[in-house]
């Protein structure tokens, strides 16, 4: 029997977002994480897309959850207090109001206690404890209340479709119901939904229990959720709650062993650390989770972007937040580089940007990409992916020293460089795009949204567009490339690659520098055609700030850069924006075009890190730390709004900014090894400290079993004064030579 799509259950009267008392930070959703399978729930643990339209319990991005709400006696708790421990599990402490009570109006506020867990281990476990705290008996009619739309991620986005699939009659039994839908890819979606114990009544949009409670008497229920696709649930299924909460402690305890650890003077730093730290953990998805259709299941793991909209694999997000998390725990960006290397472009198509060489931007498994309705299985629209595949394998090699690693991966790094190389070669030497797939993404860079590379008047860029940001990356790739084929032996090539590095970064900053600005162009586009002059996009934007990074820019012009980012126009006093305030097409609300991004500014920071510019550096970690603490677990978040800061402000958020967010929770590393001048030179055996440098917060800070080669290596970092000190407090496995380095440098040379 087929079905229409499932309404919502009818809700009790609007009531106003439930709060927590006493939490002086944003009471985001809870989100919990494991692998390609994501619970997003309101504080209450509810979903509710009326009032939240990100939350939902997905599985292959898909929504196999779209409604649940926890009532009692027709009203929702009240919540008292709500946490998720490193993205594994949620506790969440909950009272019935006091009329659920129906036969006493002389009920005390607070006599019943709810404690609801709720834990991911295929399955998601999701209990109630009720305790009654009164002296008489406690008549309670709870219920839960359901529905599962099996919407698309991008449907759940907003993206319309002219029709979906089947839903199918749900079928029921005592303790259960399953709902169940074809989608028009053929593949067979069932939610099951099984109570313990069985519920007094069941219906497609309710379970309902009459309960009593006697005087101190406490009461179990427990509504286990369990996703199936073509009558599979996922690979790996906990037996239980308890089961479930004490394997994924566990892994992420091995994990935490495996990991850089910190302890600093502040424990709201600390905090922050941790928060960060086991974000990085939980949006490893297994590789066998990850792979596109068909494919065989490879090993090891992947960074997925963030949740919720991008709890998958990604070329350009997960590499950078790779390479911030070097400090971290290097094989995060060794196995990405691995399963990015087995996706790497093979053959020409339009239909996903394809070409051989090219690195891809996404992969999806959901049902409108399995239908073809959207390129990403996976797809290719990324102009940067493939040279940060370069800096990441260069930057890795310089943390790891891993030669078997560099000649496993040498191969993808000649087919991308190849690639690099002709994409220039067709656009004047610059590395430009130009969309090829009907349903692709308009702009290739890291601002991806379809306004987000405007002229001053509001005209879109037209393509070919030459962002300036990637261009600093084609440098950056030549020159590290170099330096990977001299470890290689191919001291020839090593060479070409180096004098196409300097001759490159000449006519970059011929052509990108505006002298009036004293800037550099947003991007060059060339409207006219093939035989057209570029056209600069004057606007003053973040995307210079990566020059800094890829040290492409002479010395002087690289203050110039800095002294602009640092400027009103452009810093918020929380952190760089996008866009500077007074562009026409400035917008502190959009998503690219004057909000703030912390990965942005994190590379922004490490570039200034490079030309030894320690006061913007400490400039940008001082405000997105205050920021980080205006949200829940001290995480920043994947972007806020570019308002002005003003005495006594909070940032203000962003409507559907994701959290976690990989390389948003990894700015923190690469400001603190920028901040703390961590050089390695893993090949040689040493660890250079460059300029270490303790801003205001800390007075002193702690790594242990920081991982250089084969090596662990404990510093301690005080601060007196304006002076940092270092001090070496062991080395454990090979010998590394470490030395402190207090130096005013020059231009920094490509992937020194």
């Amino acid at each position: 029997m087929a079905l229409s799509t499932p309404t919502l259950p009818q809700t009790p009267s609007a009531e106003a977002a439930h709060a927590v008392p006493g939490e002086p930070r944003r009471v985001n959703n809870l989100t919990l994480l494991e692998g390609k399978t994501f619970l997003a729930t309101t504080v209450s643990g509810d979903i509710q897309p009326a009032g939240a339209p990100d939350v939902g319990f997905f599985y292959q991005d898909t929504r196999f959850l779209s409604y649940l709400e926890l009532c009692f006696n027709g009203h929702r708790s009240v919540v008292l207090s709500a946490s998720a421990h490193a993205n594994q599990a949620s506790q969440i402490e909950l009272t019935a109001r006091r009329d659920c009570a129906r036969d006493s109006l002389d009920l005390p506020d607070n006599s019943i206690h709810i404690r609801r867990e709720q834990v991911l281990g295929g399955r998601l476990f999701d209990r109630l404890t009720l305790k009654n705290y009164q002296l008489q008996p406690a008549p309670l009619e709870l219920e839960f209340r359901f529905a599962a739309d099996f919407f698309d991620v991008f449907q759940v986005r907003g993206m319309r479709r002219d029709r979906g699939g089947e839903y199918l009659a749900p079928r029921l039994e005592a303790d259960s119901i399953s709902f169940r839908y074809r989608g028009r890819d053929g593949v067979l979606r069932e939610t099951l939904l099984r109570f313990h114990p069985a519920p007094d009544r069941l219906s497609p949009q309710a379970a309902f229990y009459r309960l009593r409670l006697e005087s101190h008497q406490a009461r179990t229920i427990e509504l286990v959720i369990e996703p199936r696709v073509d009558a599979r649930p996922p690979a790996r299924l906990d037996p239980g709650l308890e089961a479930g909460r004490r394997r994924r402690q566990s892994e992420y305890q091995r994990w935490q062993a495996a990991a850089t650890s910190l302890e600093s003077s502040d424990d709201v730093f600390n905090a922050c650390w941790q928060t960060a730290a086991s974000d990085f953990f939980a949006l490893g998805i297994p590789a066998g989770e990850a792979e596109a259709t068909g494919a065989a299941p490879g090993e090891g793991t992947v960074l997925a972007a963030g949740i919720p909209w991008f709890a998958t694999p990604f070329g350009r997000d997960s590499l950078i937040a790779g390479y911030q998390a070097l400090m971290l725990q290097p094989r995060l960006a060794a196995e990405t580089l691995q399963f990015l290397a087995r996706y790497q472009g093979a053959r020409e198509c339009d239909r996903n940007d394809e070409q051989p060489g090219k690195i891809m931007h996404e992969l999806r498994q959901g049902e409108m990409t399995r239908t073809g309705e959207l390129p990403f299985n996976p797809y290719y629209g990324s102009i940067d992916a493939t040279p940060l595949f370069l800096i990441t394998l260069s930057e890795l090699y310089q943390w790891t020293g891993d030669a078997r690693l560099l000649a496993a991966l040498a191969p993808a790094a000649r087919r991308a460089m190849a690639w690099i190389e002709r994409t220039c070669a067709a656009n004047d030497g610059w590395l430009a795009y130009d969309r090829r797939s009907e349903n692709g993404l308009v702009n290739q860079g890291w601002k991806d949204s379809w306004d987000a590379i405007l002229h001053r008047n509001g005209e879109p860029a037209a393509p070919p567009i030459a962002l300036c940001e990637v261009q600093g990356y084609v440098y950056d790739a030549h020159y590290r490339w170099s330096r990977l084929l001299r470890h290689l032996g191919e001291s020839a090539e090593a060479d070409r690659h180096r004098r196409l590095a300097a001759e490159f970064a000449h006519r970059f900053h011929r052509e990108f520098w505006l002298h009036d600005e004293r800037y550099y162009a947003l991007a060059l586009d060339r409207p006219q055609g093939p035989r057209a002059p570029w056209r600069p996009v004057r606007v003053v934007a973040s995307n210079p700030g990566h020059l800094l990074w890829s040290r492409i820019a002479p010395a002087e012009p690289a203050r110039a850069v800095a002294d602009r980012l640092l400027r009103p126009g452009m810093f918020s006093g929380w952190g760089v924006r996008t866009l500077a305030a007074g562009e026409p097409v400035f917008n502190p609300l959009s998503y690219h075009r004057g909000s703030v991004w912390p990965h942005d500014n994190s590379l922004l920071a490490h570039g200034c890190a490079l030309y030894g510019l320690q006061a913007p550096l400490e400039r940008i970690f001082c405000g997105l730390f205050q920021t980080a603490c205006h949200f829940r677990d001290y995480r920043l978040p994947e972007l806020f709004v570019g308002v002005e800061r003003r005495e006594g402000d909070a940032p203000v958020h962003y409507p559907v900014s994701c959290s976690p967010q990989a390389w948003a929770s990894g700015a923190i590393f690469l400001l603190l090894s920028s901040l703390l001048g961590l050089r390695p030179q893993a090949p040689r055996h040493e660890l250079h400290i460059v300029n270490p440098h303790l801003p205001a917060p800390l007075q002193w800070l702690r790594l242990s079993h920081l991982q250089v080669g084969q090596s662990r290596v404990s510093l301690e970092f005080s601060r007196r004064g304006q002076r940092t000190f270092c001090n070496l407090l062991g080395v454990e496995g090979e010998p590394l030579k470490v030395t402190l380095d207090f130096r005013v440098p020059k231009t920094p040379a490509a992937g020194a």
